[in-house]
């Protein structure tokens, strides 16, 4: 019998691609052109990013951006002497300091390094650092990172002087106004804990519009709703006024009877509740659930208050590809809710997808808006 050709093979090694000298017979093909190439080929896959590491990495960027723009706002506001507004941000800077030591400690740890030099570097006890950081304790610092809406910092073209200058203003234009003091600063920190309905656009706030609008779109009546989901009409009044959050099995019922979808809800719902939405739940499904909060406006009414085109907009809904952060953030604004409760999300579907992120001007949707 005539030896079968297994043709032309090149070492996969990427420093290498040299041929390899396979000769037909019995036995395994060799797969490198030498053994050092092998040991290389492998030990350089080994150091390949796992999606976990991929994810500890898009979250250490993500911290180190709004750090710097933390930083930007502190410069801002001391040269312009407002202490009180400072002292307000310096809280946001410690806090965002810490998220980024757990994401390097992390990122140190996906890279294999030791743990008595990750606490060297950080002048800490090596016990201390595996009780304070461990991994367990970096993912719960990761997906309860505290939540806040982001500010867009525009600095001005020259630095006025701090006698003729317009703090007021400065803060004014810098923060929402449900954030600003009395003193024109603000505390640009929010806590998971908040009370429902603290401003406008809260995760609690987001959620009672939700229900509302389902209410309104089935055209059933709030005793209508209390005989379908056997509970008091009194109840249903004030879930959809926003005086309760009710349980997600009520909620989950008056969704089911108004027509709507729980997928849609059940991440507003969590976000109101100031939990951390799994994993398996669903992104699209979320900004979804904000678009009919917002009464459901065309694509065409969003793009004219962002910079998104009409069909990424519709792509992020229909979840055809993955968005960039800062085109879920804008989304959210543009509906009126808060972006971050959606960055764990976020997370999990970059992680699942554990490539280049893709730019928002090249989804391939058609315009349904």
């Amino acid at each position: 019998m005539t030896p079968k050709d297994l043709g032309p093979a090149y070492c996969p090694n990427p420093e290498c691609g040299k041929p390899i000298g396979r000769s037909p017979g019995s036995g395994r093909p060799r797969n490198y052109c030498s053994d050092t190439c092998g040991r290389a080929y492998r030990k350089a896959r080994e150091k390949s990013l796992t999606p976990d590491a991929l994810a500890h990495q898009a979250f250490a960027g993500q911290v180190a951006d709004e750090l710097a723009r933390v930083v930007t706002q502190l410069l801002q506001l001391a040269h312009t002497r407002q202490p009180l507004a400072a002292l307000s941000l310096m809280r946001v800077a410690e806090g965002d300091l810490e998220d980024l030591k757990a994401a390097l400690i992390q990122q140190a740890r996906d890279d294999r390094q030791k743990n008595a030099d990750i606490a060297q570097c950080l002048g800490l006890p090596s016990e201390q650092l595996t009780r304070k950081y461990s991994a367990e304790a970096v993912r719960r610092r990761k997906e309860s990172r505290p939540l806040r809406t982001r500010t867009r910092v525009r600095l001005p073209r020259q630095a006025a002087p701090a006698a003729t200058s317009a703090p007021q203003a400065v803060s004014a234009a810098r923060l929402p106004a449900h954030r600003r003091t009395a003193d024109g600063g603000g505390e640009v920190t929010t806590s998971r804990a908040r009370a429902p309905d603290r401003h406008a656009h809260s995760p609690a706030a987001v959620l009672t519009r939700a229900l509302s609008q389902l209410q309104h779109l089935s055209g059933k009546s709030r005793r209508e709703l209390a005989d379908d989901i056997e509970v008091s009409a009194s109840y249903v009044s004030r879930v959809l006024s926003g005086e309760r959050c009710p349980s997600w099995k009520i909620a989950r019922r008056l969704t089911l009877a108004c027509g709507g979808d729980p997928a849609e809800i059940q991440p507003l719902w969590i976000a109101a509740r100031g939990q951390t939405p799994a994993q398996c739940q669903s992104l699209p499904a979320a900004l979804r659930g904000l678009h009919l909060a917002a009464a459901r406006p065309r694509a065409d009414q969003i793009k004219a208050s962002t910079r998104l085109t009409a069909h990424a907009i519709t792509g992020m809904f229909n979840g055809t590809a993955l968005p960039a952060w800062e085109d879920v953030e804008e989304l959210a604004h543009a509906l009126n809710a808060e972006a971050q409760p959606l960055r764990p999300l976020w997370n999990a579907a970059r992680a699942a997808l554990a490539g280049p992120l893709p730019c928002t001007a090249d989804f391939a949707t058609k315009v349904t808006g």
